[in-house]
């Protein structure tokens, strides 16, 4: 009798348990990631507050069970569209402060090995003293592909372009030669190589890129005469290449610790990055970062420079 008494306790705590477990695993999926950040940056004597908010959709449910919480979209690859928005407080209110806004997704081929995405940024710049009309805009192109189901290889190409109107200073009534218009163009590629690895119990994330950019000028002058043309010749501007490597190690699955490491060829510039991130809940999570630059040829105030950063995840 009393078998047969514990046998169906057994049973609805097996049914109990087997519910609750479908309940977590149901639990554990999401569709939207929602982020807020703010950052302080300091270089010499001046000082530059910025925040930035942003919100992503994936269109299959993410499952985050299968490890880290922070790689849920790199293990589980799926279409997505983003979009975000930032603002930076500038000092002394030469310059009202800018505003920029992003739009983002990436499409995953059938299959999960392929995928291409796009982006496109605009930034408001409000006039200053002496420049009119001013408003950046960029876009960019993504293709990669998952090398095994821990590995992805990736080439992004960008450009960006930017016009700048120059007036005379005030209380000047001819400008001659003054340029009114300089029309700036940067190309952008870079290569990226993600790999994800788990050793025993401890996994870990391993981050090698390389990108390079291109600046072109093009100056407008405001004075024109028999012996000169409206428009000079278009000036190769500087040309940069960046070498970046990361690592992140992932204790639990609730924590991440990153430190990064990037060198331009040509600049003696070297840039560290550490940053922890912890999912106090498997929906919530918080972010500090610190990076700090040095540039060994600069002035004493100028030689270094650092930021400070918090940011705040949730995922619905």
């Amino acid at each position: 009798m009393l078998r047969l008494a514990s046998s169906p306790g057994r049973l609805i705590g097996v049914a109990v348990a087997a519910a609750c477990a479908a309940f977590a695993a149901h639990a554990e999926e999401f569709s939207w990631q929602l982020s807020g950040a703010t950052r302080h940056a300091e270089a010499g004597d001046s000082d530059l507050d910025s925040w930035t908010l942003d919100a992503t959709y994936y269109m299959n449910p993410l499952d985050d069970s299968a490890g880290p919480y922070a790689l849920a979209s790199f293990l589980n690859p799926t279409t997505r569209v983003s979009a975000a928005a930032s603002r930076s407080d500038t000092p002394q209110d030469v310059f009202d402060d800018p505003t920029a806004y992003t739009l983002g997704g990436a499409y995953v081929l059938p299959g999960e090995k392929w995928y291409v995405g796009a982006d496109y940024a605009k930034s408001n710049v409000d006039n200053g003293p002496f420049v009119r009309g001013s408003d950046p805009k960029g876009y960019g192109v993504q293709a990669g592909r998952y090398l095994g189901a821990n590995t992805t290889l990736e080439l992004r190409m960008g450009r960006s372009e930017q016009t700048s109107s120059l007036t005379c200073p005030p209380n000047v009534q001819v400008c001659i030669g003054f340029p009114t218009e300089i029309e700036t163009t940067t190309d952008s590629v870079g290569l990226e190589v993600f790999h994800v690895r788990r050793f025993r119990s401890l996994t870990y994330s391993l981050q090698g890129s390389v990108s390079e950019r291109d600046t072109d000028l093009e100056i407008r002058s405001a004075f024109t005469s028999p012996f000169t043309s409206l428009t000079s010749p278009q000036a190769d501007g500087p040309s940069l290449r960046v070498y970046s490597v990361a690592g992140e190690l992932f204790p639990t699955q609730r924590l991440g610790v990153r430190v990064g490491y990037s060198r331009p060829d040509d600049f003696d510039v070297d840039s560290y990055d550490v940053a922890a991130t912890w999912f106090f809940k498997p929906r919530v999570a918080v972010q500090f970062a610190l990076s700090r630059s040095t540039v060994d040829d600069a002035p004493p105030g100028l030689r270094r420079s650092e930021s400070t950063g918090v940011r705040f995840i949730g995922r619905l």
